[in-house]
C-alpha cells in the first residue's frame, strides 16, 4: 500500500506543474491575442480617420467642380494656397512641422 501511495505522488506533481504551464501558456495566449486586437481596432480607427478626411476633401473638390470656381479664383485662396505650399515642404517661419 505505501508504494503505490509513493508511486501516485510523482504522477500528481507532474500533472500539477503540467497544469501550470498549460495555464501560464494559456495566460499569455490571451495576453497577445489582446494585444495584437488593440493594435488591429487602433489600425482601423486611424484608416477610418483617413478615410473621413479624404472624404471630406473629394467634397471640397466636387462643391468647388460643381459650382465652377476651380479657376485661378479659387486656386487664390488663402487656406488653398497654404495647404499646397505645406504639400511641397513650405512652411511659415518659425512652424513646427509635424510628419
Amino acid at each position: 500500500m505505501e508504494n503505490a501511495e509513493k508511486s501516485n505522488v510523482p504522477n500528481e506533481s507532474k500533472f500539477k506543474r503540467l497544469v501550470v504551464a498549460v495555464t501560464v501558456g494559456a495566460v499569455l495566449l490571451v495576453i497577445i491575442l489582446v494585444s495584437v486586437m488593440s493594435y488591429q481596432l487602433i489600425a482601423i480607427n486611424k484608416e477610418r480617420r483617413d478615410i473621413a478626411e479624404l472624404e471630406r476633401e473629394i467634397a471640397e473638390y466636387e462643391e468647388l467642380y460643381s459650382e465652377g470656381t476651380n479657376t485661378l479664383e479659387a486656386r487664390k485662396k488663402k487656406e488653398w494656397i497654404e495647404r499646397r505650399a505645406y504639400e511641397l515642404g513650405y512652411a511659415y517661419e518659425g512652424d513646427i512641422i509635424i510628419s
